[in-house]
């Protein structure tokens, strides 16, 4: 569906996904659940709320659809798509070695490049996805750990949907949705836009290429943590 509602918003035609062979689109479409699934979750925990109630038995199922929902998000954040955008590539030239050298970019080439520009630095780093010998060390750090801090994120999602609910459980109708969608996507957006800023990649265009790529990573987990801090505080206000 995501990846249907992106060709129709997008100003180029034929859409990116539709432009080559079944491997890209299916690349795409793998993108968009690592990507959106994490953020869906919120609305998936006040769901899990209203069709199982409060109670000990509510948190039990979270943790098991929390865990394999995140699963699900990191697969194909880093392995699926990794693997079919490298396919496509290398169907496109006539030396792939040339081009991905270490093989596609799943933890396991990540590590291999990382290993090796951290053995052989190169004069001037780059980001050119043609040029992996000489990509920023702390880019492939938070590559490494960008897809498992979304997923922790999807858990602590799910969580938020779950006490945002509870922590609205006395509203009206129209204002208990209100304040659960407000929740839902200021919360969304604010992570996302920490994630953007705070990424290497953005503090590399600004001349600093060796901005801490772990920080870059797990650092925007600090709100949605927060967050549940704040919603968890209310509920047992209004439990006590």
């Amino acid at each position: 569906m995501l990846a249907v509602l992106q060709t129709v918003v997008t100003p180029d035609w034929p859409p990116y996904a539709w432009s080559g062979s079944a491997t890209r689109w299916a690349s795409v479409v793998v993108a968009d659940i690592g990507l959106f699934l994490p953020f869906l979750l919120f609305a998936g925990g006040s769901a899990l709320v209203r069709v199982v109630g409060f109670s000990r038995r509510v948190a039990r199922v979270a943790i098991a659809i929390g865990i394999v929902a995140a699963a699900v998000a990191y697969l194909c954040s880093a392995v699926f798509r990794p693997t079919l955008v490298h396919r496509t590539m290398t169907e496109q030239v006539e030396n792939p070695d040339e081009v991905r050298p270490f093989g596609p970019y799943t933890p396991a080439g990540l590590v291999r490049n990382l290993r090796f520009v951290e053995q052989n630095p190169p004069g001037e780093f780059s980001l050119s996805s043609n040029q992996s010998r000489s990509r920023p060390p702390n880019v492939l750090v938070w590559e490494l750990h960008r897809p498992i801090a979304m997923a922790v994120f999807g858990i602590i999602n799910l969580f938020l949907g779950m006490l945002a609910a509870e922590a609205t459980i006395g509203m009206r109708r129209p204002r208990q949705w209100n304040t659960r969608l407000a929740i839902g996507v200021v919360g969304a957006i604010a992570f996302y836009s920490l994630m953007e800023m705070g990424s290497p990649i953005q503090a590399f265009l600004r001349g600093d290429p060796m901005g801490s790529g772990i920080l870059s990573a797990w650092g925007p987990l600090a709100l949605p943590v927060t967050e549940a801090l704040l919603l968890g505080y209310l509920v047992w206000r209004r439990r006590s």
